[in-house]
This record gives C-alpha cells, structure tokens and sequence, in this order.
C-alpha cells in the first residue's frame, strides 16, 4: 500500500511540474526561437540594404563594370548564400550586354569600362517569374519569403530598385523600377542555434522537475503518507477484531493528526457498540426463531386463502376486504337478472362417456364460461353437475345488469361452438339450455357454521330455472323484464 500510494503522489507531482514548468519551458523556447529568427531577417534586411546601396553607388558613378565586379564577389560570400539583380522583366541583370546598348543611346561611356563590361559577358541565368519577384515590380515594396532548397531553408528579400529621375537618363522611362536585387540567406546556422538553445532548456526543464518531483516525493512521502500507513495498521488490527488498537499521539497539530484523535474515539465506540451488539444478538436469536415460526404459519395461510379464494364470489370477496365483520353480507332485497345454463343432453352424455373424461369435459367448457362471466360483472351462485347459476348485480360495476346478463348467455353460446371445433374428436359436441329472467330477488350470504353461502332466492330465480328448463339445445329463453 505504502508503494502504489507513493507512486501515486510522485506520478501526480509530476504531472503538475510538467504541466506549469514545462509549459513555462516550452513557452521560453519558442519566444526565445522568434526571438532569433527575427534578428537573423533584420540583418538580412539590413546586408540587402547594404548591398543595393553599393550597387546604386556604383551605378551613379557610371561605372557598370564595377558594379558587376562587385556583385560577382558578394555572390557566395558569406553570409549571403545567393545574389542575384534582375531587370524589371524578370531578366538576370550585369550577364549580356543589354543593359549597356540602353545606355549607350543616351550616354557616353569610356573605352576601358566598355571592354571591361564585354570581358564579364556571360549568359543570363533562368527567369525570376515568381510572385513575391512580381509584387515588388507591381507595389514598390521589399518582398520576404521562406525557401527551401535541397533540405535547406533560406530567407530571401527580393528589394526593388526605383528607376529614379536621376537614373532615367541611361534606363530611360518606361518601367518605375530599375532592378529587383534578389538576396537568399541561409536559415540553417540560426536553425542550428535554435536547436542548441531548445535542447539545453528542455534538459534544464527535465533536470528541474526530476530534482524536485523527487523533493516533493520524499515530503509527502514523510508528512502524508506514513501517518496513513500508520493508521491503515490499525484499522487492519481493529478488522481482525481487536477493538484495543489505538493510534499512536503525535504532537502535531494538523489534519493527519486530528484524524488520529477520531479515529481513536471512533474505535471506542466501536468496542461499545460490539458490547451492546452481543447483547442484542440473544435477544435478536429468540425473536428471529418466533418471527421463522410465525413466517411459516402466514404463508400457511396465504395458501389457504389462495386456494380458497376460487370458490368465494367475487362479491363476497369485495365485501369481505371493505368489512370483515360481513354485516353488509346480510340478505336483501336488490333487483337482479339470473342465468341458468345446463348442458342439453347430459344424462345421454353421461351413458356415452366414462365419469373421469366426462368431468374432464364439464370443466374444460365451464372454464371457459366463468371468464366470460367474469368479464361481464356476474357471480356464480352454484354449480350443479352440468349446470350454473349466476346472477348479475347493478352494483358490480355496471348498472344495466340485464344487459350483462344477455351478452353473457351470447358469449357463452358462441364459445360453446368455438370450443366444440377445437375439441371435435375428444369430446362429442354439446349445446346449452339458457334462461334469463330479471326482476327483486333476496340476495346475501348465509353463514353455515364457518361457510359462507352466497344466495339470490325467490321468485325471479325460480323463473330463470324453469326458462333454461324448457328451452331448446342452443336456446337462449329470457323474459319479458329482461327483453324490455
């Protein structure tokens, strides 16, 4: 732990040190490296000027072939690495003899500087057509630029000459500018420098911040990260279980050591709490044991109550949850419409099919009817071997129970043939005797012993009986208040 949190904190100071030293480094260096650049193109500008001063100088004196002598020893000697006067057209000036045929139709010059002149002749060299060469004919102003030239980088000044008044007499008039003086510098000693200068800083920069990433290193390590190990001992001791570890006192007052201090008092409490802990812990185990037992008991009964639920009216169940007394449970006298259902041809049936396969097809059939009766508000009130009664409330949610009651018996008897095309060859095909009637019937739950029974007795109920009773195989009978 010691080791990953030391090279944690030395990775971290180093960060910081390269961030801001090295940032403040980096920053010197390209100052620094203008700061070069711009003197080397100040001078350059300055040896340019030197240079078209001598050449003018020599030209006002009439003497061309000491211009050209001049230019010949300036090209290549250091520091230019490149001279070159070319004509307003783009021409290499002082090579041909053009320059001096101009000359001589409006001056006289001596026989010596002639022949002088004629023993320099040479060939003009390639055309200078680029644009920095043009926009100092076109504008009148020095132009600068970079090149690069077999891996060399050079700073060229190409400085127009101003065909003058004085001068017009040997150029004529016809350009603004007499020459353009082309000088190339060499970048690569300044480059050179640059490099030097930038080497020795990053190696003073990486020096610094090795030095004192390493100073900070062995602080923190001493003021920081020793208390905490220090302390991550104990708290190893106090995980193992020992509650009479203590930090060591120190006297220094600052965050560490205050940290000591609560640490020390937390681990008091801890060693109290414990105590209180074993304490509750027996009590906790008898309590648990009585709450394990009681647990199994309420799932018992959920069970129970589950299981149960499926035969208890959905009417009765509601009753039951807004009042367990069942006071509301009580008969009364409600208007209702029963539905009788049973199955046309039962005792036939029973002949024909064993009593298991028998049942299997009564239950497949009416599960399919208690959905549909469920869905439209009803509540079973008895089942009969093949038959069922329900009867269907106002207060079940819907309020035209008559209604419920038709749509029931129409689902029903359309489910019926859906039910005998889906089982035609388990089952033989069945149809049902309906009756409907509508009218008060006495409706409550009784209470027998501990079993609730939810009845709806009268004459609207009897009638309903007798409807189902003389109906056809896949009749529907309902009465006249349910018709109306």
């Amino acid at each position: 732990m010691l080791s990953r949190l030391t090279a944690k904190i030395t990775l971290v100071i180093v960060v910081v040190l390269i961030a801001g030293f090295g940032a403040s480094t980096m920053w010197s260096i390209q100052r620094e490296s203008d700061l070069l650049v711009e003197q080397s193109k100040i001078a350059a500008r300055r040896q340019t000027g030197t240079i078209v001063a001598s050449i003018e100088g020599a030209m006002l004196q009439e003497r061309p072939d000491v211009t050209r002598s001049v230019v010949r020893e300036l090209r290549g000697a250091a520091p230019v690495e490149g001279l070159t006067i070319y004509r307003a057209n783009g021409v290499e000036a002082f090579t041909d003899l053009a320059t001096l045929t101009q000359v001589m139709k409006n001056a006289e010059l001596s026989k010596e500087v002639l022949d002088n002149i004629r023993g320099m002749q040479r060939a003009p060299g390639a055309t200078d057509t680029s644009p920095h060469f043009q926009e100092a004919v076109r504008t009148l102003k020095t132009q600068e630029s970079f090149e690069v030239r077999d891996g060399q980088s050079f700073f060229v000044v190409h400085q127009p000459v101003e065909n003058l008044e004085k001068c017009q007499g040997c150029h004529g008039k016809d350009n603004r500018v007499r020459a353009v003086v082309r000088v190339s510098s060499s970048m690569e000693p300044v480059f050179a420098e640059v490099r030097r200068q930038r080497n020795s800083q990053i190696l003073i920069g990486l020096l610094t911040i090795v030095a004192a990433g390493a100073v900070m290193t062995v602080a923190m390590r001493r003021v920081v990260v020793r208390p905490i190990n220090t302390l991550a001992g104990v708290a190893r001791r106090i995980g193992s279980g020992d509650f009479d570890a203590r930090v060591p006192a120190t006297s220094r007052d600052d965050e560490i050591a205050d940290l000591g201090v609560a640490f020390n008092d937390m681990t008091g409490r801890l060693a109290q709490a414990r105590t209180e802990l074993e304490t509750k812990n027996a009590e906790l185990a008898g309590a648990l044991h009585s709450l394990q037992d009681s647990r199994q008991r309420l799932e018992l009964l959920e069970q129970l109550k589950g299981e149960l639920s499926k035969f208890v009216p959905e009417s009765v169940k509601k009753l039951l949850e807004q009042d367990p007394s069942a006071i509301q449970l009580e008969k009364k006298t409600v208007e209702v419409s029963v539905l009788f259902l049973d199955i046309a041809g039962y005792t036939k049936l029973s002949e024909q099919l064993d009593p298991k396969k028998l049942n299997q097809l009564v239950q497949t059939y009416f599960t399919g009817f208690l959905e549909i009766i469920q869905a439209h508000h009803g509540d079973v009130n008895e089942t009969a071997g093949d038959g069922l009664m329900v009867i269907f409330q106002a207060d079940r949610g819907a309020s035209d129970h008559a209604l419920n009651a038709s749509r029931a018996a129409f689902a029903i008897r359309q489910r019926t043939e859906q039910l005998n095309e889906e089982y035609g060859g388990i089952f033989p095909p069945i149809q049902l005797h309906m009756g409907i009637n509508t009218g008060e019937a006495l409706v409550g739950a009784t209470k027998l012993g501990t079993r609730w029974v939810f009845t709806a007795s009268g004459p609207t109920t009897n009638v309903a009986a007798r409807f189902a009773g003389s109906a056809e195989g896949g009749e529907i009978i309902a009465g006249p208040p349910t018709a109306e």
